[in-house]
């Protein structure tokens, strides 16, 4: 007795997306039905309100691959760096983590640096003789053992002093080229998908959530253990009213992390809804798999934990 347009079911690919709602069309017979991907269910909510939003109307959207490309050819990068800086943009802004918070951390490799030499104007000019140094260091002769030793405690130093100073540099043009890359895409009006999740947040941040928990009183998140943290924020808004939420999770799928997904998102929702066991339902039965695959599968997983929590997995 539940009126379907109240309900809202997110997941992750458009694929998915599209095969849950052909199939719940079907059993409701053409009712409306919102079923999105998270990325599409925020940009939703920012065309609907663009101009509070601060982006313009008919903004375009830079999946991952968009960005790389867009990097590759606006700030002249190889193609390796193109894709890992759009990458780690992406993971970035799914984990809540700012250019400001990257500068930060620079700070602090800088002044590792400053520990060994304190004049920045020179570093540039150490780091190339310390890579000389070390690329030349099997030439040498020694005229003695305090010689040797002398030479192999400068060997450190200057393989430490180059450790640093390729770090600093690597976080240093990784912050540059983001810096660039968002003002050459906000100059062509794009968002890319860290960008929807973020601004839709910001939004109901600032404006509230009373419209969303009017339209929607029932949750349903699809594949929950690929939430990233900001996903997990958007979840808290739309339960704000109305705690009437199902997810479908796979702990033994938690292993996105480096995509961005929230590690520990399964114990955050049982506290944030204090989830009982007894509204626990396991999912044991597999419309995908032959029993040979689930078996291989089931001796490896186990492997994962202690004796008394096998049972679990």
């Amino acid at each position: 007795n539940i009126d379907p347009s109240q309900i809202l079911a997110l997941t992750f690919s458009r694929e998915a997306a599209r095969n849950m709602r052909e199939k719940v069309e079907k059993i409701l017979q053409g009712k409306e039905i919102h079923v999105k991907t998270f990325h599409s269910f925020c940009a939703e909510i920012i065309k609907d309100h663009a101009e509070k939003c601060k982006v313009p109307a008919d903004f375009k959207i830079f999946e991952e691959i968009d960005s790389a490309i867009f990097i590759f050819r606006e700030l002249k990068t190889d193609a390796y760096t193109a894709s890992l800086y759009a990458n780690t943009i992406g993971k970035a802004k799914d984990l809540n983590i700012s250019i400001d918070n990257f500068k930060e951390f620079l700070e602090t490799l800088k002044k590792q640096v400053q520990n060994v030499e304190k004049d920045e104007g020179v570093w540039k000019e150490i780091y190339r003789e310390s890579k000389f140094k070390l690329n030349t260091f099997h030439l040498q002769d020694f005229k003695d053992k305090e010689d040797k030793k002398a030479k192999q405690a400068e060997k450190k130093r200057s393989s430490e002093f180059i450790d640093l100073y390729e770090e600093y540099q690597k976080y240093s043009n990784f912050i540059s080229a983001w810096e660039k890359y968002e003002e050459k895409k906000s100059g062509t009006g794009a968002l890319d998908y860290g960008d929807l999740n973020k601004i839709a947040l910001w939004y109901l941040d600032v404006y509230g959530t009373q419209e969303l928990n009017d339209t929607f009183n029932y949750i349903i998140i699809d594949e929950f253990q690929d939430t990233n943290y900001v996903q997990f924020e958007l979840i808290r808004k739309l339960t704000a009213v109305n705690k009437n939420i199902t997810v479908v999770a796979d702990p033994n799928q938690t292993i996105y992390a480096f995509r961005g997904a929230y590690t520990n998102n399964i114990e955050e929702f049982r506290k944030q809804f204090s989830l009982p066991d007894k509204d626990i339902v396991s999912l044991d039965m597999s419309f995908r798999s032959t029993n040979k695959i689930l078996r291989v599968s089931h001796t490896l997983i186990e492997k994962n934990y202690d004796d008394d929590k096998k049972k679990e997995c």
